[in-house]
């Protein structure tokens, strides 16, 4: 018997781009990452600017609108060229670094999977 948390055969490759420009292969799905909209004490950042930067919760978005349309996702690109620190949303995105909560982070988490970071 399956369950919402076993891993899928195949998870949707995902690529942070960190710096320098965003060139999507074809049949990317591109996600921007916008900057927090003011300066937080370190790991102390306000609801509104976290929201701005939620990677699971705009993957899910992705999936959910993927499965709308019926366009298969194959790969997904992260546009994080604007955030100072990229690290929190490549965190995220690793395997056991930051705990899913919710079934949204673990269908997330089984759904995609970090491939690389450039």
């Amino acid at each position: 018997m399956s369950s919402p948390f076993d891993p899928l055969p195949a998870s949707v490759p995902v690529t942070v781009v960190t710096h320098g420009p965003v060139a999507a292969a074809s049949g990317d799905r591109v996600i921007h990452l916008e900057a927090a909209l003011h300066e937080h004490e370190p790991g102390d950042e306000c609801v509104a600017c976290a929201a701005r930067g939620d990677i699971r919760a705009m993957l899910f978005d992705l999936m959910q609108a993927s499965r709308s349309d019926l366009r298969p996702l194959t790969s997904v690109l992260v546009d994080a060229t604007d955030l100072k620190d990229a690290q929190p949303v490549i965190d995220r995105l690793e395997r056991g670094k930051v705990a899913a909560f919710g079934l949204r982070d673990h269908t997330v988490a089984r759904s995609f999977h970090l491939a690389k970071v450039v």
